[in-house]
């Protein structure tokens, strides 16, 4: 699946709210703790969990297990956590709504006004679901990365993918941004502060992450085409502030300290490789 139709899932999601079949527009950035999209998702998340123990056979205001079962089929407590947290694959996020519906909290005419509020993906969750890494499964419902790779994380999984020459860059490699990089070298980053804010002194910041969509070549320069996928917060297509694809058109690519970049305004962008090929996380198919 290319990026730009993962895009496209998170848009058009299909899903069952209550006795209905119907899609979703996941659209909005959510990333956990900024911003009023947050605060919501957590509200909602809150009343989730508070009406789900007796959906789910427990006593009152009990603490739902690891799996738990709901009409015979069996759910992930994590994935619900991700979904309201920035985090959420597409089938966590159709299971997320379904779950909701059974108990009260959306129907078909409330759907796009709680997708639109209190739903959402940042910009690792993004890329972590379109790789294919970090989803919790009935087996192993805490994996690693479960509750989000941060952009220097996926740079520094694995050093000799790191794109070294235009040449090297493919479609579905991740692009980080950094910013404040020091001596040609995206490794030192910058030392956090006590209230969370970054010494640009010190070293860059990876501060955002998407993945390429499309590239080439422009024969004869060492300029390249690209488009990239992501969640950013910025205004997409869509008419939300979340998932979209972004062309950034003709852009020059530089080669320093063995590392090839390119310029978004006054930030880098860095190209790295996943170990094989993307596998992203599809929305359930309802037998489809």
């Amino acid at each position: 699946m290319p990026a730009s139709d993962y895009v496209k899932t998170y848009l058009q999601l299909w899903c069952w709210v209550n006795d209905t079949f119907t899609a979703a527009r996941v659209r909005n950035y959510l990333q956990s703790g900024k911003g009023p999209q947050s605060a919501r998702a957590s509200n909602a998340y809150g009343q989730l969990l508070n009406a789900l123990p007796k959906l789910a056979g427990l006593a009152a205001g009990a603490q739902l297990p690891a799996v738990f079962e709901v009409q015979g089929d069996q759910y992930i407590s994590n994935s619900l956590r991700r979904v309201y947290q920035g985090k959420g694959a597409p089938n966590e996020i159709q299971d997320a709504l379904w779950l909701a519906s059974l108990c009260g909290l959306v129907d078909e005419s409330s759907l796009a006004t709680y997708a639109d509020q209190n739903l959402g993906v940042d910009c690792g969750g993004f890329v972590a679901n379109y790789w294919g890494i970090g989803r919790p499964t009935v087996g192993t419902p805490s994996p690693t990365g479960y509750l989000g790779y941060k952009p220097r994380t996926i740079w520094g999984m694995s050093t000799s993918l790191r794109r070294k020459a235009a040449s090297e860059i493919r479609a579905d490699d991740a692009v980080i941004f950094f910013q404040d990089v020091k001596n040609n070298d995206p490794n030192i980053a910058a030392r956090q502060n006590a209230d969370g804010s970054y010494d640009s002194s010190t070293g860059s910041q990876a501060f955002h992450i998407g993945v390429v969509s499309t590239v080439s070549l422009v024969a004869g320069t060492n300029n390249i085409i690209l488009d990239i996928a992501e969640s950013s917060g910025a205004q997409s297509y869509s008419g939300g502030t979340g998932v979209n694809v972004r062309s950034l058109g003709q852009l020059q690519t530089t080669v320093a300290n063995g590392l090839v970049f390119c310029m978004d305004g006054l930030n880098r962008m860095y190209f790295a490789g996943r170990q094989g090929p993307a596998q992203p996380y599809p929305p359930n198919t309802y037998g489809a």
